[in-house]
């Protein structure tokens, strides 16, 4: 295989905030990580401290960007690089309230979330296709651009999803999403203008420590 010609996305969801724990739903909602987020954040450096990184991306959110520095704490040498193109999805109104109301409020919405499909219109929130473009986008010309080298996404779970269904599709209609915990690694291979997904939501670095898959956007 000639290395050359591959860009490798190594992706990491954030750690844990607070929001997490409590069943908030996030979306471009500014939090921070709580303490079991930075240790998560931690344990993920820790496991990628002997990879090698040309280029570090995160989302220019607090919760992604601080994961990003702890991780690139190993890697002093690389710049982290914040960027809104990696933001979670803007989920407008419903951002920054409890799941449990909006999925009375909001049930048509909320359900939609979890399944393949169109999103009915999220008041002053942004369009699913616009979500999805903006992360294909990023991912296609990010990679096209480093062939030949191995970068760092840190980004949500809800981007996360986004980056999964462009590199394999939507999942059938009858199925749900595939969850994405805090502080995962997952991979993506970039080669010929085609994606291959390598790893998905290994949280093997985390086995001492909480995870919480509950809410993902």
């Amino acid at each position: 295989m000639n290395k050359s010609d591959i860009c490798e996305i190594i992706a990491v969801r954030h750690g844990e905030t607070v929001a997490n724990k409590s069943g908030v739903l996030q979306g471009q909602y500014n939090t921070p990580l709580n303490e079991n987020g930075i240790l998560q954040a931690r344990a993920i450096a820790e496991r990628l401290k002997k990879r090698s990184f040309d280029m570090v991306f995160t989302s220019d959110l607090d919760r992604a960007h601080d994961t990003a520095k702890i991780i690139a704490e190993f890697h002093p040498q690389i710049k982290v690089t914040p960027t809104a193109s990696l933001r979670e999805w803007d989920l407008g109104v419903l951002q920054g309230r409890p799941y449990s109301e909006l999925i009375v409020e909001y049930p048509e919405i909320m359900n939609a979330f979890k399944k393949p499909g169109k999103v009915p219109p999220i008041p002053g929130g942004e369009d699913i296709g616009c979500f999805q473009q903006r992360i294909s986008s990023f991912m296609d010309e990010t990679a096209r651009a480093n062939c030949g080298k191995t970068l760092l996404f840190v980004s949500h779970g809800g981007a996360m999803q986004r980056m999964l269904v462009h590199a394999m599709g939507e999942a059938a209609p009858q199925n749900i999403y595939p969850l994405c915990d805090n502080a995962s690694l997952s991979i993506f291979r970039f080669r010929g203008g085609q994606w291959q997904l390598i790893t998905w939501n290994d949280t093997s670095h985390l086995d001492h420590l909480e995870l919480n898959a509950i809410i993902t956007y």
